[in-house]
């Protein structure tokens, strides 16, 4: 309003009707600016335009040096190194993660190096962490080694956090990953893009950095769930539809019901099963160890003692039939593999 142009430097001053007016803000941006414009012996001035067509503003800094003190005008060589410079790959300069540690991978896709830098001191006590200045190499590198999550930035060039999100989402071998949205979108209409798109969560900024660490413990304790179920399971039909996305579920039915007709099958491998779901060793390896936990021997193992425990249940069949239908060849190797998964042998279990 006229005459009010000054009060949106004031902090935390909001103007204009957060439920309507699309220029809502925390009310910290134009009061940070006044007041570096200040320390510059400058000024911050706002005006309308003529016929409410929009905001003139008036920044004013002098250039002579004698308006400075001898203490403003020393640069500390601290503060003229760059510390974030991006590399010809596009990706962050810092410490190689330590993988020998056996912690999870995080992607961090952001284009600031500044806020990138900070993301990456945040959680690198904690997990392994990968940074990207943009969404496209971001892709490249997970299609290359799957991480455990990504917080990506939603505006980026070339390809902003959306597109990045729809298209790990749309990806068999990649669908499976939490992806978290971090900007400073803060209307409901941003948010419900996001999830739209299949985020599993979204973090407006500025953010405190105990609510990012609990949000990303969150999503992988509920991915360790939902492995926990897969590989306790025989069937998709007892998996939730709400736990796995539409292109995971298909993927599990597939996988379960090629498993059951194989199943007392002793000579099948990764090789005949990738053949027979026409997917690539490398995609259906980081895709059943992103799914299950597990990688696919020890997952199609499990499978095969879980419908042996199931068999044993029914009453129908004895130990050596139970053994021969789900594919051992021999009643010692079933033995002791039954008591390796379910801490009792198969004449004990009921």
């Amino acid at each position: 309003p006229e005459g009010e142009e000054e009060k949106i430097f004031n902090r935390f001053y909001k103007a204009g009707d957060s439920d309507v007016d699309n220029y809502y803000g925390t009310g910290i941006g134009l009061y940070h600016a006044l007041s570096l414009a200040k320390l510059h012996h400058g000024y911050l001035k706002a005006n309308n335009k003529k016929g409410n067509s929009g905001a003139v503003f008036t920044l004013l800094l002098p250039i002579n040096d004698d308006l400075y003190s001898s203490s403003e005008r020393i640069v500390s060589e601290d503060l003229e190194t760059e510390n974030y410079q991006l590399n010809a790959k596009n990706e962050f300069n810092y410490d190689e993660p330590d993988y020998s540690k056996n912690l999870k991978s995080i992607v961090v896709v952001e284009d600031d190096s500044e806020l990138a830098n900070f993301i990456r001191v945040v959680l690198s006590p904690f997990y392994n962490v990968i940074c990207f200045y943009d969404a496209v190499n971001a892709l490249e590198y997970m299609l290359e080694d799957t991480p455990d999550l990504v917080i990506s930035d939603i505006v980026m060039p070339e390809k902003d956090g959306y597109s990045l999100c729809k298209d790990i989402k749309d990806n068999l071998q990649l669908s499976h990953i939490p992806v978290i949205l971090l900007t400073a979108k803060s209307t409901l209409q941003d948010k419900v893009k996001g999830l739209d798109t299949g985020a599993d969560a979204y973090i407006t900024k500025p953010f405190e950095p105990p609510y990012l660490l609990a949000l990303i413990k969150s999503q992988l304790s509920n991915r360790e769930k939902v492995q926990m179920i897969l590989s306790a399971t025989t069937k998709a039909e007892e998996i939730d539809n709400d736990i796995l996305s539409p292109q995971d579920n298909i993927f599990m039915k597939e996988l379960y019901d090629l498993m059951e007709s194989e199943i007392s099958n002793s000579e099948l491998d990764i090789i005949k099963l990738t053949d027979m779901m026409k997917i690539s060793r490398s995609k259906f390896y980081y895709k059943v160890k992103g799914l299950t936990g597990e990688t696919p021997a020890v997952f199609f193992r499990s499978y095969k003692l879980n419908r042996a425990a199931e068999l044993l249940k029914e009453g129908k069949y004895n130990i050596s039939e139970v053994a021969d239908l789900t594919g051992f060849t021999s009643l010692s190797h079933f033995s002791t593999s039954f008591k390796k998964q379910f801490g009792i042998s198969p004449s004990d279990y009921k």
